[in-house]
C-alpha cells in the first residue's frame, strides 16, 4: 500500500480563540491533501473522477498550534468497492506525532443519472495504481486551489 505524504501550510485564520488550529480546519487540511493525490494519479486532469463524500469521520489526538512548519498529511487507500472507495490519513505535527486520524468514503457519482454508481473500469485502474503505486507524490505548493 502506497502512502503518500503531502505537506499543508498552516493559516493564521485556521486558528481559534483557543490558540489552535480549530477542528473544522482540519477537514481543509485532508481535503487539500486529497484533491492534491487525485491531480497526481489523473495526472491533474481529474478526469473520471466524480465522487461524493458519503462520510468522513476524524479522530483529534491532540491540537495543532501556528507554526511556520507546514502539517504533514499522510493519505492512503485502503480499500475499493464496486462503487465507493476509501481514503485514510494521519496529520502530522511538524514533529511527526499524529494529531488526527480520519476517513473518508468516497462514492463514484455519475453526472448523468445524478446518482451512485459502479466504479468506471478506467477509474478503477487509477485508483488501483495509486494503492500500487511505489512512488513519490510531487511537492504541494502552499496556497494552491482546492
Amino acid at each position: 500500500m502506497t502512502i503518500f505524504r503531502v505537506p499543508v501550510q498552516r493559516r493564521f485564520s485556521d486558528i481559534d480563540l483557543l490558540g489552535h488550529v480549530n477542528n473544522v480546519v482540519f477537514h481543509d487540511y485532508l481535503q487539500e491533501a486529497r484533491v492534491h493525490v487525485i491531480r497526481q494519479v489523473t495526472s491533474g486532469t481529474h478526469i473520471g473522477f466524480t465522487h461524493v463524500i458519503v462520510r468522513q469521520e476524524i479522530n483529534h489526538r491532540r491540537p495543532l498550534y501556528l507554526k511556520a512548519e507546514p502539517v504533514t498529511v499522510e493519505i492512503w487507500i485502503p480499500t475499493i468497492g464496486a462503487a465507493s472507495y476509501q481514503f485514510a490519513y494521519r496529520i502530522l505535527d511538524d514533529d511527526g506525532e499524529v494529531a488526527a486520524d480520519a476517513l473518508s468514503v468516497m462514492a463514484y457519482f455519475n453526472p448523468e443519472t445524478k446518482s451512485a454508481s459502479r466504479i468506471p473500469p478506467d477509474v478503477r485502474a487509477l485508483l488501483t495504481e495509486a494503492l500500487e503505486a511505489d512512488r513519490a507524490i510531487e511537492p504541494h505548493r502552499a496556497g494552491a486551489h482546492v
